[in-house]
């Protein structure tokens, strides 16, 4: 007998040797009192409830070996607290996982998303470039694509500088009617772009 116990009558020796009677007094004796407990910790109702068997389920696991002298009321509050620590450690683990997996998938598909998206702009462009007069189209190939300078433009094809411009503006312009706002940032993306 555990003097210690409230009520005094719990016979640890018959919960050792299996008596399903002396268990259930004792969890008849105690369960209240570590569910409350128990949703003080967690706040949450199911999951004290749970805590609260799992507390007790051990005990039965363990019956064996326990001391004559353990104090079944102490046990069991350990019991319940550790259980709870091990689902705060689980939950914290299974949330910062799932966090971390969603955080990278979003920065994945964004840059899908990004990439898809640029890739159609790119696609468009080079085609409405395809689209544009001989000498425009050269121009704005050698200075947007190639990166050549207007005066080197002008060495190469045998023109003034003011004839490249004209071309480049006159690219920009239709290919300003053709993509309206577009064309701005594709200008800056395609001049990094090599084929």
């Amino acid at each position: 007998m555990d003097s210690n116990d409230i009520g005094g009558n719990i016979d640890l020796i018959s919960i050792q040797k299996g008596s399903r009677k002396e268990f259930e007094k004792v969890v008849e004796l105690y369960y209240n009192e570590l569910f409350f407990y128990a949703k003080s910790l967690c706040r949450d109702e199911l999951l004290a409830k749970d805590l609260v068997q799992e507390a007790f389920f051990g005990l039965w696991k363990k019956r064996e070996t326990l001391n004559t002298k353990t104090v079944l009321r102490g046990w069991l509050y350990l019991s319940l607290k550790n259980k709870f620590l091990d689902h705060v450690k689980k939950y914290r683990k299974e949330t910062y996982f799932f966090e971390r997996t969603y955080s990278e998938t979003m920065e994945t598909l964004s840059q899908q998303d990004y990439q898809e998206n640029l890739s159609r702009k790119i696609e468009l462009m080079d085609r409405e470039i395809a689209l544009l007069p001989k000498k425009c189209k050269q121009v704005l190939v050698m200075s947007k694509k190639e990166g050549l300078t207007n005066a080197e433009i002008s060495d190469y094809l045998d023109i003034s500088i003011k004839t490249v411009e004209g071309h480049l503006s006159n690219a920009y312009r239709i290919l300003k009617e053709k993509l309206y706002e577009k064309f701005q940032i594709l200008f800056t993306v395609i001049r990094f772009r090599s084929k």
